[in-house]
């Protein structure tokens, strides 16, 4: 028998995210909530600028078997659009946020714009090379749209993979957004402008119609991403229902935020809102009732995102005690018992003056800080607020401070409805969350198990779930990518901590790429020189009526 032998390289090790799986079910959360809007769909207007540049191309016949050649003329287009948005933010001088912000290669090609602005003109194909350099736009082939736009915009049927690598737009949608956002621009000049390759201060103010501040005044373009966005055609369904309720929820919110103190219209401040069900200045939200499902499912996500940011705390101060240890511990059973019967840890414990977890939860049930008093720095919102600051982790990286997350543990299981489902109205199911062995329903499970233990022995539990937990998850990233995300490495020693100790964080739930959605159709607004907060429109109040029943 013949043997060949040869040698296999490590795994390509990383920083990775999300090390413990904690934050899977929350992505799930806001998936099913947001549906179509994504953590990089910042700008409305790319909606149906993308199908507009394809729709476009395809009319004027060029090359449409030649996808290099539609490339070259595809970039010139995604970086003119950038920089028509900066250019307009300064002629104008209003709110630059209604212009720039979040354009695609917008650090780049503002360099281009301060030319311009000086009386230069720029070619468009230095800065929409494919070439390495340091002038290029964007490093993915097809910009923003292969970057951030492309799975949104085919999800929602704008568009459609027609034959790889071609992107097309759909009948039914993308011809439709296409043909009304061709109705609100000069589309000759911009082509003009890109064929011709120079660009200049005469070029960009003939073309300001593109800026996505325009699209409020573009009635029949807003109106047709109006159609898609709020599911008026009941084209989506169950996704389109629910699109269409987190959007009126979001807008209700912001409307009984008007004129109130501390009235940010931001996604920390909804967060607060749906959790607690309460506006920032204290006063009751009084939800309509047919949006009251989608506040709660709300609710559910910021509950998993609380649970989620106190087992990373965990993860951290293990990892960071396990570096100082002299001598690797042999398993991870016995650093975990190691680490929760540290005499500062058992001294942090006792202050909590609860015998065993159950105690503890009783205590917290008469004397914790009311669900609607968000601002308590007892409050489990405040707490995990402060967690995720970096100039935090140095004050609370101590082994001591896993008594606090003990407590806000408790906290949370006290806060659990638990006559009902661990997701409430989510559609979560438990194969779904196989990747994410730490999740709403096993917390429930695992504080159930912890009832009449001792805390110390509760510690000792947390830390090994956590930690057996990371290993888990760290071997199903290697099986699928072949990257090494390991923090802990079992050796003949014992088991040691690798690498940095990552710092916990939220997750983001799609609220402020909402948000700003909303602004850049007209539904929500501010004054013009950009003071005050976001306000509800006259549009926006017709969206929420007509969009809550």
């Amino acid at each position: 028998m013949d043997i060949n032998t040869s040698w296999v390289s490590p795994p390509h090790t990383i920083g990775g995210l999300d090390h413990i799986g904690t934050q899977g079910p929350c992505i799930m959360a806001y998936s099913q909530l947001l549906p179509g809007i994504t953590n990089v769909t910042d700008r409305a207007r790319y909606y149906s600028f993308y199908p507009w540049v394809i729709w476009s191309y395809h009319k004027r016949e060029l090359l449409l078997d030649d996808f290099e050649a539609f490339l070259e003329i595809y970039r010139k287009a995604d970086c003119l659009f950038t920089m028509i948005a900066e250019r307009h933010a300064q002629v104008v001088g209003d709110d630059a946020a209604r212009h720039g912000p979040a354009m695609v290669g917008r650090e780049q090609l503002n360099d281009a714009v301060r030319l311009i602005n000086d009386g230069k003109s720029v070619r468009l194909s230095t800065y929409s090379t494919r070439e390495e350099s340091g002038k290029r736009y964007f490093a993915n082939k097809l910009g923003g749209l292969g970057q951030y736009y492309a799975g949104t915009l085919t999800q929602l049927e704008i568009l459609a993979v027609i034959k790889r690598p071609w992107l097309g737009y759909t009948h039914e949608r993308g011809e439709i957004i296409a043909a009304a956002f061709d109705e609100s621009v000069n589309g000759s000049a911009f082509w003009a402008a890109v064929d011709g390759d120079i660009v200049s201060a005469k070029t960009l103010d003939v073309l300001q119609d593109f800026c996505p501040c325009c699209m409020p005044q573009k009635h029949l373009e807003r109106d047709a991403l109006l159609d898609i966005l709020f599911d008026r055609k009941s084209a989506f369904e169950a996704e389109g229902i629910q699109r269409r309720k987190s959007l009126a929820l979001l807008l209700h919110w912001a409307g009984t935020m008007q004129d109130r103190a501390f009235s940010a219209v931001d996604e920390p401040t909804f967060r607060s809102a749906v959790y607690t069900e309460t506006l920032a200045d204290g006063t009751a939200w009084h939800v309509p009732p047919s949006l009251e499902t989608t506040r709660l499912a709300w609710a559910y996500y910021v509950r998993n995102d609380l649970v989620s940011i106190a087992m990373q705390k965990t993860f951290a101060i293990a990892l960071r005690a396990l570096a100082m240890e002299a001598t690797p511990p042999s398993s991870i059973e016995e650093f975990s018992s190691s680490l929760a019967n540290l005499p500062v840890v058992s001294k942090a414990l006792k202050q909590l003056e609860a015998k065993n977890f159950d105690a503890l939860c009783i205590y917290l049930k008469s004397s914790a800080p009311a669900l609607s008093d968000s601002l308590d720095d007892e409050h489990e919102l405040a707490w995990a607020n402060t967690r995720v600051y970096k100039e935090r982790q140095q004050l609370d990286s101590e082994p001591a401070f896993l008594a606090s997350v003990i407590n806000v543990l408790a906290l949370l299981h006290v806060r659990d409805d638990q006559d009902g489902l661990p997701y409430g109205p989510l559609n979560i199911r438990a194969e779904q969350l196989q990747d994410s062995p730490i999740n709403l329903m096993s917390f429930r499970e695992r504080c159930l198990r912890w009832r009449g233990i001792g805390l110390s022995a509760v510690l000792e539990d947390l830390i090994c779930w956590v930690l057996e937990t990371h290993l888990q998850v760290a071997l199903r990233k290697l099986r699928q990518s072949s990257t090494a995300t390991f923090r802990i490495h079992p050796s003949e020693r014992g088991i040691e901590a690798r690498g940095d100790i990552p710092i916990p964080a939220k997750t983001n739930p799609r609220v402020r790429q909402a948000i700003k959605i909303l602004w850049d159709v007209g539904a929500l607004a501010r004054e013009p020189d950009g003071s005050g907060e976001l306000q509800v429109t006259a549009l926006g109040t017709h969206l929420f009526e007509s969009s809550h029943g």
